[in-house]
């Protein structure tokens, strides 16, 4: 963000496992993984993370009905893994 200005936006990159989880979740939730992949898209093109971090290099979005689990390092947001967020035990 040199001069001030707003940060580059993000490459966004979704790991097999995130893909295939989120085409299962598609099946019987299709609106909220739509939101889910707008979030994060919107999330990648503003070029911030702003999740919660849930352990080093790892972090949380609560989409709606949908949690994304993600990493990001300065230039990538790579989403590792895509879940029910109603059916977690615990919210990270």
């Amino acid at each position: 963000m040199p001069g001030g200005g707003r940060p580059a936006a993000l490459r966004m990159e979704w790991s097999e496992e995130a893909l295939t989880m989120l085409g299962d979740l598609a099946e019987w939730k299709p609106a909220a993984c739509r939101r889910a992949v707008a979030e994060m898209e919107r999330m990648a093109r503003a070029g911030f993370n702003y999740g919660r971090g849930v352990e080093p290099g790892r972090w949380y979005w609560p989409a709606g009905d949908v949690g994304v689990f993600y990493g990001a390092t300065a230039s990538t947001l790579r989403v590792r893994a895509v879940v029910d967020a109603k059916r977690l035990r615990e919210l990270p």
